[in-house]
């Protein structure tokens, strides 16, 4: 029935025809039709619409129309096949919008691209390419977003997503789509591309200092281009993070990204549809509790409140950055002490005093974040300037956003608790006043890229828990030492 090299799913995944034990397929394809009899797409009442000029060709497309019976819908259909022996086998089906001109190795790129929602369990497994091409046009998770007041996000092609210095790591699938692309036109040099195998089975398709090997000469990537969309997970979410809350689930963008730092594009809240599509391909950050501190459980209900009014003290733009940063920090300290909240005696208070052994431990703590092996860092003075405390940022709407995702994007609150996080931010709003001093003026955009992946990609998480002194760590998760860096 199929071609050799036709990709059915295999396990979790997909997998060529003659790497496939036919007793496993059919065992799992009865299991999946079993299981999501109630869920999975029916297909029905074929029509041809467009057939092969020669249907002795050796590669063929023929176009259908076919009816979807569970929810009514009308669809386009493509089926690809091969004559081997005088029988024609089929070697992929997908759906598309209208009949294309496509050639037969057209269609096998477009089915093999939808590999990602095979490996997915919502709405249910998919028992082949169709069916995840299927659920890639028409499923969406009924579930609630939450964004950011006023974030925005269109894409300006800076590709800073395809060069920064983060590695990007592929499921094995990847490499059949790869395997597809016509680099023969696009690119001959890519022909015969391999994905390096990681001892996690993963690919890795860009190394941390490596810019990625499928961006054009002017800065597309190729694979998009070809494709009208973008097959791979990582590439595809970006610069979106998510998160599972019992409520749905948030949305932060990361501040790596140029148009997300100053606030560029269409408002999220315009984006649900394309938010949507995204949240098909990643995997959101799950809750392992909710803390105000350390051992400190709350619920969520107040978790989110506590959160939400962090985000807006951030953005209070009546007041210095260094205040606001202050306000929350005594917020934080209240809650957990169950002492009255006093806002306008925070906002007119002196800040604390801090012995000179502690204000040279935390500019101790910071200056070894300086040495931390990444190219940003090494382009600055090695030395935390001494007037540290009387500092102000510039550039204030890009610091808000970067503090605001980083706290929203629950890569340390999820972890640890509000406070550990609310800390961290208090650290990157001192290394963005280390790094104004140092550059002598506004930060460039390497810097701003740098805060932003120290921030919401937990770079600073790992540079701080495995390079400061044990008692330090033990302090991160107090509302108090969040004064103490304010004031050192």
């Amino acid at each position: 029935m199929h071609t050799t090299d036709a990709a059915l799913r295999r396990g979790t995944g997909i997998g060529p025809v003659a790497e496939t034990d036919r007793v496993s397929f059919t065992r799992d394809h009865r299991e999946i039709n079993l299981r999501g009899r109630d869920i999975l797409p029916q297909f029905s009442c074929a029509a041809l619409l467009d057939a092969p000029a020669d249907p002795t060709a050796y590669e063929s497309v023929s176009w259908f129309e076919v009816t979807e019976a569970r929810e009514g819908r009308s669809l386009v259909a493509a089926l690809g096949s091969r004559t081997v022996d005088g029988t024609h086998r089929v070697g992929w089906c997908t759906l598309a919008t209208a009949v294309e001109r496509w050639s037969y190795k057209d269609g096998l790129l477009q089915s093999l691209a939808d590999y990602a929602w095979v490996r997915k369990a919502e709405p249910a497994p998919a028992r082949a390419l169709l069916d995840a091409s299927y659920f890639r046009r028409y499923w969406r998770a009924p579930v609630k977003l939450a964004t950011l007041p006023g974030a925005r996000f269109s894409c300006r092609m800076s590709t800073d997503c395809c060069k920064h210095d983060f590695e990007i790591t592929l499921p094995p699938e990847a490499q059949l789509v790869i395997d597809a692309m016509p680099w023969e036109t696009l690119r001959p040099q890519l022909s015969g591309t391999r994905l390096r195998l990681r001892a996690d089975g993963k690919l890795q398709l860009k190394e941390l200092n490596e810019t990625c090997r499928f961006l054009s000469t002017s800065g597309r990537c190729l694979v998009h281009q070809t494709l009208g969309r973008q097959p791979f997970e990582p590439c595809s979410v970006f610069p979106f993070a998510f998160a599972q809350t019992p409520e749905g689930v948030a949305v932060a963008l990361s501040p790596i990204c140029g148009s997300t730092r100053l606030g560029l594009g269409v408002p999220l809240e315009n984006r649900e549809e394309d938010l949507r599509e995204r949240l098909a391909q990643a995997e959101p950050r799950q809750p392992n509790g909710f803390r105000l501190a350390p051992e400190v459980d709350i619920s969520w209900e107040r978790f989110r409140d506590i959160e939400r009014a962090l985000c807006d003290t951030i953005a209070a733009e009546e007041l210095p950055m260094r205040r606001r940063l202050y306000v929350g920090a005594r917020l934080l300290g209240a809650l957990k002490d169950n002492v009255p909240l006093d806002v306008n005696q925070w906002i007119s208070e002196p800040p604390v005093a801090v012995a000179s052994e502690l204000r040279e431990a935390i500019r101790g703590m910071l200056a070894k974040i300086l040495t931390w092996d990444r190219a940003a860092l090494r382009a600055l003075p090695p030395a935390v300037p001494p007037g540290l405390f009387e500092l102000e940022a510039h550039d204030l709407p890009l610091v808000v956003r970067i503090l605001q995702n980083a706290l929203f994007c629950k890569v340390y609150s999820y972890p640890y608790d509000l406070t550990t996080a609310y800390n961290f931010l208090i650290v990157l709003y001192l290394l963005t006043l280390v790094m104004q001093a140092g550059c002598g003026g506004p930060l460039s955009e390497v810097m701003w890229r740098e805060l932003g992946s120290l921030g919401v990609h937990g770079l600073l998480r790992s540079v701080l828990h495995d390079g400061v002194p044990e008692g330090f760590r033990s302090l991160f998760g107090t509302a108090e030492f969040g004064q103490w860096m304010l004031a050192a």
